[in-house]
């Protein structure tokens, strides 16, 4: 039995990595980042099909350097700044993070900038995701299991 993926799944993950980077576009635009930002990745840094996509973005500034990350998939899209996340990995994290502390916030009633675009009605239903969300991609982040293992160093 082969566990090498089969054209159907190749192809779905094409069309599915293909939607999202529509939705990292959408994100750059919404955030008012598309001006800053340079060339989007041709695929994502990391994902896990249907859920979760992190993206590289790159530093209108700085060509062929990461100046942002984006996060889309089954879950709010967001964007960060790259400064010291050099890795999808460290993205991960730093998203999930972000998400537990802004889902505080809204449960306090302070709603973050990264999402004041959201309608009113809308803000319950975010902050349970991003409670949830945030929780999940820091668990993600953790599991070596969900990393490519790292290569050896040349001698």
């Amino acid at each position: 039995m082969s566990t090498s993926p089969t054209i159907t799944q190749e192809r779905a993950e094409e069309t599915w990595c293909a939607e999202r980077r529509l939705d990292v576009i959408a994100c750059l635009k919404q955030q008012g980042l598309e001006p800053s930002a340079g060339r989007i990745g041709d695929g994502p840094a990391w994902f896990v099909m249907p859920y979760v996509s992190v993206w590289a973005v790159e530093s209108r500034e700085r060509p062929e350097w990461i100046g942002w990350w984006v996060i889309c998939g089954d879950l709010p899209s967001d964007v960060l700044p790259a400064h010291d996340l050099s890795s999808p990995r460290d993205a991960l994290r730093a998203f999930g993070k972000r998400w537990v502390l802004h889902a505080q916030n809204l449960d306090r009633g302070q709603v973050p900038s990264a999402w004041s675009h959201a309608p009113d009605s809308d803000l319950p239903k975010l902050t349970a995701q991003l409670k949830k969300r945030g929780a999940a991609l820091q668990l993600w982040a953790e599991d070596d299991a969900s990393w490519p293992a790292a290569a050896p160093d040349a001698d």
